[in-house]
């Protein structure tokens, strides 16, 4: 069957057109929009245009037009016509955007943009000619291989960012960069077309029929969202096309255009498998193209470029380019509020943010304040019982059993004459350096246990409730452990105990903890009677004895260099050798192989003679050119030493021999 927007076969299963993006799902297709047979069409615009070309074969057609390969008679040369399809034609507005940014594509001059000859009008025919490119798209060379390697994907993403950085600095944002507007010269170079075609159609009267603005595939979340454009939508688009040469498939798909629209917006970046460091090091720069906010991308194509170069990229941030806002065709929930990323840490600078922390839901966020509200009367509603309970009782004791008020405390103050303290030189986790040992009677446990575990904290007061007279305690006490490390032993008297209360005989006490990767703690303490000792424990760590000093690599004296740092300036020379004329050299007699560079290791001595040369690792060229390298590298090639001040030294230097026929 046929898309019923722009005429592209489509197959049966299909759930969106290819070309144009329609959703095939929300539409009836046509069985047959047209008979292939039928020459009608292609008749129309040969007999508009044949005073002037002549009209090959049809090359393709898409949502936005169709194109030919013509032959232009007056220069004799072949051109490709991009025609606007007749069922777009009818709409004026739409016809006169298409030819204003038609035209305004055609003032950008670029290596690595397909050039525009001529933009006109013949009757229905609406049309602008431009030069005709005989390499193959990137959409066809991903058919054939399946995914890309990275040098030749890092060459592909350098040349279109160029493309991008001057089309943007001339005002011009592409909108629908894909894999089928790339194409190669018969060169191999990386040649950007239909640019400035996807904004002629963001009229309000196309668009609101379901006119698709982008592949879905390859739209930037903003794009989706219906909301204004810059440069930086062509960087995220231009990521998604990074990705599919990387991986072999798209970042994000789905059964319709609103699905993977939605992704687009909501969805982490899955991370393909990635097996070498230059698969890993390119992901990087992808996954910052492809960053959610365009805040978080690259701020400009040349600062992609740079990346990729080993220039480092740089976040400039400042004006975007001024665009007039789009309209989507897919309704896409709007995005959640905005977080305050200044909060937020940040990873290194060519990997995107790290995942934002989601909202919590209005529902959960209400049954907190709900739990806190909640908490808080419990807590003023005990506080409010205690109060008209204690003045109860001082009334009580006062008027009817005409007692003193207040309650004297005569375990109020630690040391005093009635009640001293005994304070010990324990030291246990989370306690200060010398932590304390209390003693308080037994029966002021009660009003421990009521107020709470952290009044009977060390070194804090405490009030007990009863002037019980010491002859009528008990003869024991009870020892109360705290900060006793987990599956620490600990002995009493020289016997293991377990638990960390101890009801013991009243007397002197000898504790200790033992326990693997710890010091012996010891403590002797007194324990009287009746009372309850609360003795705090903080075991030192034992120091784990540190490795010797790894003494420092010389990479100076590494033969061959092993260190990047080596051939930086400055760290094992001050100017490096470098050949004296250009190493081009020819090929074996009888080679018929890829010519393919060779690249070499080469120590030259102080009077630049080559002294020895080794081929570098990861090697594509054939041993026939390997080895004819290295001999034209230690026989022919001559250097200037490296200097270290002004004095010629011994240094490596790296060497590519390029080959060329005769």
């Amino acid at each position: 069957m046929y898309c019923s927007r722009c005429g592209t076969e489509v197959q049966d299963t299909a759930k969106f057109c290819p070309s144009c993006g329609l959703d095939l799902a929300a539409t009836t297709p046509l069985a047959a929009i047209r008979d292939p047979s039928d020459d009608t069409e292609v008749g129309v615009v040969k007999n508009a245009l044949k005073e002037e070309y002549e009209i090959v074969q049809e090359l393709g057609r898409g949502g936005m037009a169709i194109v030919y390969k013509a032959r232009e008679r007056q220069l004799e040369r072949d051109v490709a016509i991009k025609v606007l399809p007749f069922s777009l034609a009818f709409d004026a507005e739409f016809v006169e955007r298409f030819q204003r940014e038609a035209r305004t594509a055609a003032k950008l001059e670029h290596p690595n943009i397909i050039p525009i000859y001529r933009v006109g009008r013949s009757g229905r025919v609406i049309y602008f000619v431009m030069k005709f490119l005989r390499g193959e798209s990137l959409s066809e060379k991903l058919d054939k291989h399946g995914a890309l390697s990275p040098e030749e994907i890092g060459k592909i993403l350098i040349q279109t960012a160029g493309a991008l950085g001057y089309a943007h600095r001339n005002g011009i944002v592409h909108r629908d960069i894909k894999p089928d507007n790339i194409m190669f010269d018969e060169s191999g170079h990386a040649i950007l077309t239909d640019f400035g075609i996807a904004k002629a159609a963001t009229g309000t009267r196309l668009t609101g029929t379901g006119m698709s603005i982008g592949t879905p595939h390859y739209m930037s979340p903003e794009q989706a969202r219906a909301q204004p454009l810059d440069g930086r939508s062509d960087i995220y688009s231009l990521g998604v096309v990074a990705y599919q040469c990387l991986a072999g498939v798209v970042p994000f798909d789905g059964e319709d255009s609103f699905s993977i629209g939605y992704k687009h917006i909501m969805e982490d970046l899955p991370e393909p498998p990635l097996k070498t460091v230059a698969q890993r090091s390119l992901f990087q720069v992808i996954r910052r193209m492809l960053a959610k906010a365009p805040e978080e991308r690259f701020q400009k194509a040349e600062d992609l470029a740079a990346a990729l170069e080993g220039k480092g990229s740089v976040v400039r941030p400042g004006p975007a380019i001024p665009v007039a806002t789009e309209r989507a065709p897919m309704a896409v929930p709007p995005p959640p509020p905005p977080v305050n990323t200044a909060t937020l840490p940040r990873e290194m600078t060519d990997t995107p943010t790290t995942p934002i922390p989601r909202a919590m839901r209005p529902s959960a966020a209400s049954a907190e304040r709900k739990r806190e509200k909640k908490r808080s009367g419990v807590l003023v509603g005990m506080l409010l019982l205690l109060l008209l309970g204690g003045g109860g009782a001082g009334g009580y004791w006062y008027f009817f059993l005409d007692a003193q008020w207040p309650l004297p405390l005569p375990f109020l103050a630690q040391g005093s004459a009635e009640q001293p303290s005994s304070v010990g030189s324990a030291v246990g986790p989370g306690d200060s350096a010398g932590g304390q040992v209390d003693s308080l009677p037994l029966a002021a446990i009660d009003t421990i246990a009521a107020v709470g575990e952290d009044s009977a904290a060390p070194g804090a007061e405490r009030a007990a409730v009863s002037d019980t007279p010491v002859t009528e305690l008990p003869n024991t006490g009870t020892l109360v452990l705290r900060g006793v490390p987990r599956g620490a032993q600990v002995q009493v008297n020289g016997e293991s105990v377990e638990g960390d209360s101890l009801e013991l005989d009243a007397g002197s006490h000898k504790i200790e903890v033992q326990r693997t990767g710890y010091e012996k703690y010891e403590e002797t303490i007194q324990l009287p009677r009746g009372q309850v000792h609360i003795l705090s424990i903080r075991m030192t760590p034992v120091a784990e004895p540190q490795p010797p000093a790894t003494p420092p690599v010389n990479i100076c004296a590494q033969e061959p260099p092993r260190s990047q740092e080596y051939f930086q300036v400055g760290n094992c020379y001050d100017r490096p050798p470098s050949p004296t004329s250009v190493p081009y050299i020819f090929p074996p007699a009888g080679y018929q192989g890829e010519l393919l560079p060779v690249n070499l290791l080469v120590k030259v001595s102080v009077n630049g003679n080559a002294i020895q040369t080794l081929r570098a690792r990861r090697q594509e060229a054939d041993p026939q050119l390997q080895i004819a390298a290295m001999r034209f590298t230690q026989d022919s090639l001559r250097f200037q030493p490296a200097l270290r001040g002004d004095a010629p030294i011994e240094a490596w230097v790296r060497v590519t021999v390029q080959f060329r026929r005769r």
